[in-house]
């Protein structure tokens, strides 16, 4: 089958490899309607972590959805035929940490991530077809009339972005600060605006990315302009906002939305941070009062109660979608992704 494959630092290419076997009882086998490009998938691209995100001819990708072709004796809550949508990290569903509602802190399968090094190595989704395991778990029926372009999303940053915003406890009336207007951004804006904010913003520097932002309900905030700190308090009355989501995962807007939230108020933050240690502003977050909330999504969770929010349009997920790529040009889509060229938001790729 053809699959996009790491060669090292900006080096992708579509391969042949070997077509995924069942192995274990409780295995899916899925042929992929629709895979895509994240950004952490750019840490990899870029040979950030260390060198130890991912190997050599690795299959790239964690965000995939398909049909179901072929299913393990031990599978009972899908079968063959069945569209299903699957979460990035790999989890059991039965260890201690998995009935803590924590499937990223799986024991059994050592904090794995589809297309990932950490734990053990799994083939990814941007492919023909992929290995799920513990697919009873990690398998989310799709109803057939919801696209692809709003389903996938579910599996990472749709999860992502809600959590991001639920984690910021916004509350009716407040106001919100998304730093970062990418994929997850635009979602945690959408998601931030269920809770019942009176204004939105969002802070960036790329100007299509905050158009976007713009029509989808957002003040924009442009980091051309100057310090966003101190654009968000003149336009709250010298306060700052009640709530800041970061978005991004860099020292530089985490230690901006520290700076920018008023006293007492939260920092939600969501971005993948690569490095082992990262420096912010400590002494003013402590001072100020603020609440601190951070750490990967547990999609698992999420994917089933965000499913019909999707389906009624509270959450339109689709419009981030800027490219939908063959499989084989996706090294194009993850240049054109990383250089923010195109008008690039959100690559698709179709095998």
């Amino acid at each position: 089958m053809k699959a996009i494959t790491f060669h090292g630092v900006s080096d992708v290419r579509a391969t042949d490899v070997a077509d995924p076997k069942l192995v274990e009882a409780t295995d899916v086998i899925v042929r992929i309607t629709t895979s895509a490009v994240c950004g952490s998938d750019l840490h990899q691209y870029h040979g950030r972590g260390g060198g130890a995100l991912v190997q050599t001819g690795a299959i790239m990708g964690h965000e995939f959805m398909g049909g179901i072709e072929e299913a393990g004796a031990a599978v009972r809550g899908v079968r063959t035929g069945d569209r299903v949508v699957v979460p990035f990290s790999v989890s059991c569903g039965q260890c201690t940490w998995c009935r803590r509602r924590l499937p990223t802190q799986c024991t059994t399968t050592g904090r794995a991530v589809f297309g990932g090094r950490f734990g053990h190595v799994w083939g990814g989704g941007q492919a023909e077809r992929i290995r799920v395991p513990f697919a009873d778990h990690l398998c989310e029926k799709v109803p057939a009339e919801l696209s692809d372009d709003d389903a996938l999303f579910l599996g990472d940053i749709l999860s992502t972005g809600y959590v991001c915003a639920e984690n910021g406890g916004i509350r009716p009336g407040d106001t919100v600060a998304v730093f970062g207007a990418g994929p997850v951004g635009l979602l945690a804006l959408q998601s931030a605006q269920l809770f019942g904010p009176a204004r939105v913003f969002a802070v960036d520097r790329v100007d299509y990315r905050l158009a976007l932002a713009a029509e989808l309900g957002a003040e924009p905030v442009s980091l051309d302009r100057g310090d966003p700190a101190e654009q968000l308090r003149a336009l709250t009355g010298g306060h700052g906002p009640d709530v800041a989501l970061e978005c991004v995962g860099h020292e530089t807007p985490f230690t901006q939305a520290i700076q920018a939230v008023r006293p007492g108020g939260t920092v939600s933050s969501v971005g993948v941070y690569v490095e082992t240690s990262m420096g912010f502003p400590a002494r003013e977050a402590f001072f100020k009062g603020l609440t601190l909330k951070m750490g990967i999504c547990n999609a698992r969770n999420y994917m089933t109660p965000l499913l019909p929010l999707v389906q009624r349009k509270k959450l339109q997920p689709a419009r981030i979608v800027t490219h939908t790529l063959p499989l084989k040009d996706a090294p194009r889509g993850y240049a054109i992704f990383d250089a923010k060229q195109d008008r690039a938001i959100k690559v698709m790729l179709k095998p």
